[in-house]
């Protein structure tokens, strides 16, 4: 660039009162002006460079707090722990219901005229269809409760007790939906009070 069309850049601030000795000095002062654009377009960079950083930084801490806070929040799912869970509560629904289903089939017994003067065998498979009855309503119910309670578990992680109580009220509210459910609803409730029960004395053992 040539002394004059860098001369047409200089400000006319920059311009000195004596013009006399304006060709001497407006070299002096385009070196002045440069330095200080440059300055400026360094301070630019750095400032830049600093946001960039920050930004990063900041990204970086959130996205780390978000991870920490998901992963200690929440329970991975896995479909073997979701089988246990179902076949742990449907093998003690089926045999505590086996059980609740014996005792019940046996008072019916005692107290029915009509299979007083029935046979053994008669009494007998009255008895095994009460019971195999009640096994699988207790199987199903208790384990559905518990694939219930892991559901909740995986998706909030309320805590083992908050997980309790709300898989219960689902799953006493639809055994209770159907009426011919409706008698069996305190041993269903028995069932989920042995299950709080267990967990207590499980931590007690572990203090």
């Amino acid at each position: 660039m040539s002394s004059w069309e860098r001369s047409r850049f200089i400000p006319w601030s920059r311009i000195p009162e004596d013009p006399a000795h304006l060709s001497e000095q407006k070299e002096r002062i385009f070196r002045q002006l440069q330095r200080e654009a440059d300055k400026q377009q360094r301070a630019k960079e750095e400032q830049k460079q600093k946001l960039v950083a920050s930004g990063n930084e900041d990204g970086t801490a959130a996205n780390s707090a978000t991870t920490t806070t998901l992963q200690s929040s929440t329970v991975p799912f896995r479909w073997g722990d979701l089988f246990k869970s179902a076949a742990f509560g449907g093998t003690i629904g089926a045999i505590t219901g086996s059980v609740f289903g014996f005792m019940d089939s046996m008072r019916l017994a005692g107290q029915s005229e009509v299979l007083k003067n029935a046979s053994d065998m008669a009494k007998g498979k009255y008895m095994m269809e009460g019971t195999t009855r009640s096994a699988t309503l207790f199987g199903v119910f208790f384990g559905g409760f518990h694939v219930v309670k892991y559901g909740i578990r995986v998706a909030i992680d309320p805590g083992e007790y908050s997980e309790i109580a709300m898989a219960g009220g689902i799953s006493l509210g639809a055994l209770m939906y159907k009426p011919n459910f409706r008698p069996a609803m305190p041993y269903a409730t028995m069932l989920i009070l042995m299950d709080s029960i267990h967990l207590v004395m499980r931590q007690f053992e572990s203090d």
